[in-house]
Order: C-alpha cells, then sequence, then structure tokens
C-alpha cells in the first residue's frame, strides 16, 4: 500500500453536518485533475439493517454514529480505486485548461461526517479538513434539508448535536486536521493553497 500511496494524494473532507462538506468536495472535484470522489452517505447500511441502533426515546435509528455506514467497504473501495480498480462515486481524468495537477499523483477526495473519526481513512489522508458549526446555525441549516428517511421530532437534540460534540471532540486532539469555519467562503481558497504549497500547478492548456 505504501508504493501506491505515493501516487496518490488523499484529501478528507469531515465535520459538521450541513457545514459544507459536499459542497467543497464537488468544487475540488471541478478543479483538480485526475481526481475521484467518495461520498461517506453511499455507504449507510439499509434501514432495516441489524447494524443500526435505535436513539434513545425514538422510534427512529441513529443514522449519526460510525457503526450506520458500512466503512469497511468504503476503506476497501477507496483502496481498489488507489490500486487501480476505480470505485468512486464520481470522477474528472480530463487534463483541462485551469485544472491543478500535481505531475505523478493523482487526487482522491473522501467526503463525510466522520470520515476522519475512522482511523484507516484518517490515516491514508494527506490533507485533512473538518467543518464546525454553531448549534444554532447548524439547527437552523439542518431544518431546510430533507432526508430519507425523514428526521423525527427530537432527532436533532437527541442525536445529531450530541454525536457531533462526541466525534468533534476527537479530531480536536488531532494537529493534523484543519478546522474550517462552515460560516466562512474561504474553505476551498485554503485547500488551494495548500495543494500550491505541496506543488500542484495550474494546466495553461488542454492536452
Amino acid at each position: 500500500m505504501t508504493n501506491v500511496s505515493d501516487k496518490w494524494v488523499v484529501i478528507g473532507v469531515s465535520g459538521v453536518t450541513c457545514g459544507g462538506k459536499t459542497t467543497l468536495a464537488n468544487q475540488l472535484k471541478d478543479r483538480l485533475t485526475p481526481v475521484y470522489v467518495f461520498h461517506q452517505d453511499k455507504y449507510f447500511y439499509p434501514d432495516d439493517s441489524p447494524h443500526h441502533v435505535k436513539c434513545e426515546g425514538l422510534e427512529h435509528n441513529n443514522y449519526d454514529i460510525l457503526s450506520s455506514l458500512d466503512m469497511e467497504k468504503m476503506y476497501k473501495d477507496i483502496v481498489s480505486t488507489m490500486e487501480g480498480q476505480d470505485c468512486s462515486h464520481n470522477s474528472c481524468k480530463e487534463r483541462e485548461e485551469g485544472r491543478l495537477e500535481l505531475k505523478g499523483k493523482s487526487f482522491l477526495i473522501v467526503e463525510g461526517f466522520t470520515v476522519l473519526n475512522y482511523a484507516p481513512i484518517m490515516n491514508i489522508c494527506n490533507l485533512r479538513y473538518y467543518f464546525v458549526l454553531e448549534y444554532a446555525e447548524c439547527q437552523v441549516r439542518r431544518s431546510h434539508r430533507l432526508y430519507e428517511p425523514p428526521d423525527v421530532a427530537g432527532y436533532f437534540d437527541t442525536c445529531v448535536w450530541p454525536e457531533h460534540l462526541r466525534y468533534r471532540a476527537q479530531i480536536e486532539k488531532d494537529r493534523r486536521v484543519t478546522i474550517l469555519d462552515g460560516t466562512r467562503q474561504d474553505a476551498l481558497q485554503q485547500v488551494m493553497a495548500h495543494l500550491h504549497n505541496m506543488g500542484a500547478t495550474a494546466l495553461t492548456h488542454a492536452t
């Protein structure tokens, strides 16, 4: 795996619900090449899976914990992609003018609310970002989203926010992670600056 990983720049994008993770991942997909993207929410177990646990006091699965997702499969799909079998959810291999490239390397973006809390993924990342929001802002944003299955009354306060704080506390102890304020508009600029510092350059013409 070491020799394979030398050919990749793996970018982990994680953090609070409705914080900007997917937006940043999509922005990077549109600006890097070659680039492969994985979304953690593709790996939730089916609603009737025995892997799920109920929220305390609610007739609703707790979807805000790692055990609600098949993280082993996600990691295997990532490794398979790095080894040459593309299992990504989105990708771009076009060498278009203006896209950023790092010679001899490909980019892989892993996005999801707890991807950096899963050690095998955390450890293969070269760059790690974690979005945070205050309670009120997060609650308002979440209330405007539609989920399947839909949030039930009390789910945010019983599961979403407490679980986020628990996972966030783990992340904040790790100096490898850059914390991003989800109310700011400069997340993309921060990541691009880090990539430029690694030697990435913009293509000047399509080839």
